[in-house]
């Protein structure tokens, strides 16, 4: 009996500690990790001048570099990666009674904007090893109700775009590329968001490039542009005290995040995100069209000059992350994966028992596994999204046992080396 309470006031002590705010240590995570101080004080010093956060002329200049970057004719920037998906379901005419073939492990974010627009969201499961869609099930999912196909680049890593061309081709669908994990990647030497009809990236703080919120939608079909365009110049902004909200929020986490401060950064967010001081989108778990903000709303000029900045270094980025996987394979495996194409988002493999890793690494990283439910952000009534479990055994099996490490700027090769070399022996003998 007084092992089992020492035991048990043991478990509760090291728990304790690690929620207490006041606990200094180096701890690394996946946020912020492209951004730089000089970016910061461009924002602070707008802020300050009370410069507008409408201003047409620099979002302009951002959406015209992006396209450049990408390879395409045409760029239309929106408040969140969401937001530029459900305009582009718009501008492609989906309606009630359609349907969206999708992969059956992403953010739930992807099928409510099916839902908002009436449509259905149609599961086709992942291959283990790629986590992106399976495209050799995707024709028996084809019905005469659907639209278009998903072509998801899952944690950076393009998906076989080429069979889903040849599909949608063969049945008159659109392609709808989500480079939200993949802006920097390529395929056969060309860009992504490129590549399909039309295509989405997130610009969040967690993705390749972080304007701390903000999403991008890609295009070279002029006929698909028109309708953009026209549903952009028909999209507010933010209401002032949510954009300042929202500039409060990166000025915040910027510092606040830094691998030296998390420790006690995370609280402090966590507090003012709960008091409602900073602005997060809060929309996961909602199955019709938010209505306490503009959905879709569009992006600041404040958050284009971050853009701006961080498309300027994308290459400097990419090649980090790169070389941060490279290196871990270097620890774990034979040989080396060929990362040219990658943006390498994140470092993904499978283990047997997730909840084990993440306690073995949790002194110096807050490794904030993708995904946790073959709909992220939502681990429970699946039926609500149209998903029945059983349905897709892999995208099942990877949000049990999926296991990622951050590689973003922040992430000094050498320290993740290092912890990776300490628990080396056990994630060998725990792959599955």
């Amino acid at each position: 009996m007084f092992r089992f309470e020492f035991k048990s006031m043991e478990n509760f002590a090291r728990k304790l500690i690690n929620i207490l705010p006041l606990y200094p240590r180096i701890r690394h995570h996946i946020f912020s990790g492209s951004n730089n101080w000089k970016e910061w004080f461009l924002v602070l010093k707008r802020c300050l001048l009370c410069k507008g956060y409408r201003d047409e002329t620099v979002i302009r200049e951002y959406e015209t570099k992006f396209s450049k970057k990408v390879d395409t004719d045409f760029a239309y920037s929106f408040g969140a990666g969401r937001m530029a998906l459900y305009a582009i379901l718009e501008a492609l005419g989906i309606k009630e009674g359609d349907e969206v073939i999708i992969p059956a492990y992403t953010c739930v974010v992807v099928p409510n904007a099916v839902l908002y627009r009436g449509a259905k969201p149609i599961y086709v499961d992942i291959e283990k090893n790629t986590c992106n869609i399976d495209v050799s099930k995707i024709e028996n999912a084809i019905s005469s109700k659907t639209k278009a196909i998903f072509a998801q680049h899952t944690f950076g890593f393009p998906c076989n775009i080429a069979i889903i061309k040849e599909l949608a081709t063969k049945y008159n669908l659109k392609i709808i590329e989500d480079c939200a994990h993949a802006l920097g990647a390529t395929y056969q030497g060309r860009p992504v968001g490129s590549l399909g009809d039309v295509a989405f990236f997130s610009t969040d703080h967690s993705k390749i490039t972080s304007t701390f919120l903000g999403g991008m939608v890609t295009t070279s079909d002029a006929q698909v542009s028109e309708e953009l365009k026209r549903i952009q110049l028909q999209t507010p902004f933010l209401p002032k005290y949510l954009q300042s909200k929202l500039l409060f929020g990166f000025l915040l986490e910027f510092p606040l995040y830094s691998a030296y401060t998390y420790w006690f950064g995370k609280f402090i967010l966590s507090v003012l995100n709960k008091l409602r001081l900073v602005f997060y989108w809060r929309d996961e778990l909602l199955h019709s069209k938010p209505e306490l903000y503009p959905y879709p709303a569009r992006l600041s000029a404040h958050q284009a000059l971050i853009g701006i900045s961080q498309l300027k270094r994308l290459d400097d980025n990419i090649a980090h992350r790169r070389k941060v996987c490279e290196a871990i394979d270097g620890v774990l495996r034979s040989d080396v994966t060929n990362y040219s194409e990658s943006a390498c988002l994140r470092y993904s493999f499978y283990v047997k028992d997730r909840n084990k890793f993440e306690s073995l690494f949790q002194s110096h990283w807050d490794l904030g596994i993708w995904f946790t439910s073959i709909a992220q952000g939502k681990n429970e009534n699946l039926d609500e999204i149209n998903y029945e479990i059983g349905s897709c055994p892999n995208a099942e099996y990877a949000a049990k046992h999926l296991v990622n490490f951050p590689t973003h700027q922040r992430t000094p090769v050498r320290f993740a080396i290092k912890e990776i070399e300490k628990h080396s022996s056990w994630i060998k003998n725990n792959y599955c």
